[in-house]
């Protein structure tokens, strides 16, 4: 008996295990439910750890589980791999304007010629190359440099379905619907329809319906596939702004409300990755032009160049970015900077500078009162051969004396010195950047021995200690992100 119950019970548990879904939303909380129903606002879920039923629009939910979910319940297909990204270019101008298109002729990005003319939004689009800065090889969507009506084309161009090649219709219909052409996923659907009417009737059914709505509703979508061309232009608040005028719309249908939100949810997606490579690579840029300021600067002393880099630096550069990419400083270029990914690290180098961040050098001490004791003993032997008679020259060796920190900035004339020592201190005491690792570099004085020789009386010759590297052998340097 008591085999049994417990059998019962593992296979009650095993059964509530297969239907518990598995959502994540958009503000990274995680969820256990059993979904019960969707429709085009959300999905209704039992809440397996608390109890209890609630709706959860669509908006909330991360998009990999979303599509998921809305393929499940036969709110949308799984079009997605039908119209993969085309092999193109992202041209940046000299204006630092940003495009993306499939080159309309092949092209040789080592010997430009005079004008490279890309497919952007469905018409050929040329640019001069004395007005471009930047091009490289990228993926572009195929609704970024096509027009639908082109894709679909494109697709035929080798062929269309016979009448009675329902298989034919049904990938057809499948890849205009994932080229947001409703119009001819119908034809093909109804052409499928009319040849074998059992064929996936339900599935059938379900999608002809949606895409009646959407061609009876073809202005209100032509506007939200004019809104998504905008994102794909780098043009965000224009597309964001047509999003919410289309979603204000008092005759809207709740599958183009949903449709216009989830878009607009793509946009602001689109926009935050956009923006976010953009202030990785800016800041790097800013960061480099006000060390370098500050670094030709003849009056600026040592001190202050610490204080601005560890307390102010970072708050110019971020409003540096706010301000030249209209974002909030706090709330989205800190947040952004944050989040940044940056796969090559960043070098700099404290130079000649180094004693002044790695203190006295080791062996220093031990090697100076040596140097005393041998510069005593000299002067003992020269004064005792002084009394027997003999002329000797009792003047005291002058060794080269290392400079302090102070004067070693005073009198630093190399400006890159400077910008590199500035930057290694930055790197390391500015809390911003990332420290990945440290480099070693000989000094090219001592030969990373730490000392140098020096000549006395007599010819004698003394172990000093560099006065460059101060002994410790070589130049420290960081490896930055």
């Amino acid at each position: 008996m008591l085999k049994t119950l417990i059998a019962s019970l593992m296979v009650c548990l095993c059964s509530a295990f297969v239907l518990a879904d598995e959502i994540t939303l958009t503000d990274g909380r995680y969820l256990q439910v059993k979904c019960l129903e969707a429709n085009e606002r959300g999905v209704r879920v039992h809440l397996l750890e608390s109890g209890g039923e609630v709706w959860i629009p669509w908006t909330l939910i991360r998009e990999a589980d979303r599509k998921t979910l809305r393929v499940r319940f036969s709110l949308e297909s799984d079009d997605s791999n039908l119209v993969p990204a085309e092999e193109g270019l992202r041209l940046v101008t000299k204006d630092g304007d940003e495009h993306m298109g499939v080159p309309v002729a092949p092209l040789d990005l080592q010997s430009l010629p005079d004008e490279v003319t890309l497919w952007v939004g469905g018409k050929e689009t040329a640019f001069k190359k004395n007005v471009i800065r930047m091009i490289e090889v990228c993926e572009v969507p195929a609704l970024a440099a096509f027009t639908p009506e082109q894709l679909y084309q494109r697709k035929v161009k080798d062929g269309a379905p016979a009448a009675d090649d329902v298989q034919g219709h049904w990938d057809l219909g499948r890849f205009c619907i994932a080229i947001e052409a409703p119009e001819l996923a119908i034809r093909h659907l109804l052409a499928l329809k009319l040849t074998d009417p059992e064929f996936q009737t339900e599935t059938v059914a379900r999608e002809l319906g949606r895409m009646e709505e959407l061609a009876r509703n073809a202005r209100v979508v032509r506007a939200i596939f004019d809104a998504k061309q905008e994102a794909y232009f780098k043009r965000f608040a224009r597309s964001v702004q047509m999003l919410d005028e289309i979603v204000a719309l008092a005759e809207i249908t709740p599958m183009l409300k949903s449709q216009a939100e989830m878009t607009k949810e793509f946009v602001l997606k689109k926009r935050w990755e956009h923006f976010r490579s953009m202030v990785r690579r800016d800041y790097f840029a800013f960061m480099e032009q006000r060390i370098g300021k500050m670094a030709r600067d003849e009056k600026i002393t040592l001190k202050d160049a610490q204080k601005e880099l560890r307390s102010t630096l970072h708050k110019d550069i971020v409003a540096d970015l706010a301000a030249k990419h209209a974002l909030d400083a706090k709330t989205e270029v800190q947040k952004m900077w944050e989040e940044r990914e940056v796969h090559s690290p960043y070098s700099a180098c404290y130079v000649s500078g180094s004693f002044i961040v790695l203190g006295r050098a080791p062996g220093a001490q031990e090697r100076e009162q040596a140097l005393q004791q041998a510069l005593a003993k000299m002067m003992a032997q020269q004064q005792q051969s002084s009394s027997g008679g003999q002329n000797t020259n009792t003047a005291m060796p002058k060794f080269p004396k290392p400079p302090t920190a102070d004067e070693w900035w005073m009198k630093l004339s190399d400006s890159g010195s400077r910008t590199d020592w500035m930057k290694a201190y930055y790197a390391e005491n500015g809390r911003q950047l990332k420290i990945v690792g440290e480099r070693k570099i000989d000094c090219d004085r001592c030969g990373a021995t730490g000392t140098i020789k020096h000549g006395g009386a007599q010819g004698a010759v003394f172990p000093v200690t560099c006065p460059r590297c101060q002994g410790h052998k070589t130049d420290k340097g960081v490896l930055y992100k």
